[in-house]
């Protein structure tokens, strides 16, 4: 990178997933973040680059997200769902597998500059790899997750536990409301096991705590948030 060369980590949050590793083969190279409790069973899966936190201070997405951004060196850091199979290159109607892991370095650098060139805190991939719901390269704000950029220096925002299992759309709408957009590459993404990998937050995501969580959202945000439960899909309402 440019811009004073801040350097760059690539994190991988996991919980329980030690018998279904992705992303380690995926990516050329990554660090994963799992509970103390669970570094020998990740070590014995083949992780050779793990940072434990302890079970209390990282046993929910929120806190675990956090964590990282206050606990690692580097300037920003990239943190990425643990279910992703491949990384794809998508437009109109048609997408590609990216094979070369260098140039998937290489996506993930861009989008680190880009968010150094505009001095913004907070870059993520939409949920889907989904081509029919593709509109533009760039996305200036939406529903994101899975792979997620935190530039330190102009972020502005922290994760809140209280969201439970919205928490990256949370996030979201903080940026949005205090640094006024984040950036969205769309030419670029994952194919992942979004919901469906056992493990991981889904064991949070049920009913009675979508409800719990969607109507402390609605309480938080007000105007700015509403969720569609016929469709299980949140929608931030800020003007661009």
């Amino acid at each position: 990178m440019n811009q004073d060369c801040k350097s760059i980590g690539i994190y991988v949050p996991s919980y329980k997933r030690y018998d279904r590793i992705m992303t380690w083969n995926v990516l050329n190279d990554c660090t994963y973040v799992v509970r103390e409790s669970e570094e020998e069973a990740y070590r014995e899966a083949g992780i050779t680059k793990i940072l434990t936190g302890p079970d209390e201070e990282i046993n929910s997405l929120a806190k675990v997200r956090q964590w990282i951004i206050d606990n690692t060196p580097e300037d920003i850091v990239i943190q990425c769902d643990d279910d992703i199979s491949m990384m794809i290159y998508k437009g109109k109607n048609n997408k590609v597998e990216i094979t070369d892991k260098d140039a998937i370095d290489m996506e993930f650098e861009r989008v680190a500059q880009i968010l150094e060139d505009l001095r913004l805190g907070f870059a993520s991939c939409t949920m889907t790899g989904d081509v029919r719901k593709f509109n533009a390269e760039f996305l200036f704000k939406g529903i994101t997750g899975g792979i997620c950029w935190f530039n330190k220096e102009y972020l502005k925002s922290r994760f809140d536990n209280m969201t439970y299992i919205k928490e990256d759309t949370d996030f979201v709408l903080q940026e949005l409301l205090q640094n006024r957009i984040i950036i969205i590459p769309d030419y670029f993404g994952m194919q992942n096991q979004y919901d469906k990998n056992a493990g991981g937050n889904n064991e949070n995501k049920n009913l009675r705590a979508l409800n719990q969580t969607v109507e402390y959202m609605k309480n938080k945000w007000g105007k700015y948030y509403d969720h569609n439960f016929r469709t299980n899909q949140s929608r931030i309402n800020v003007k661009r």
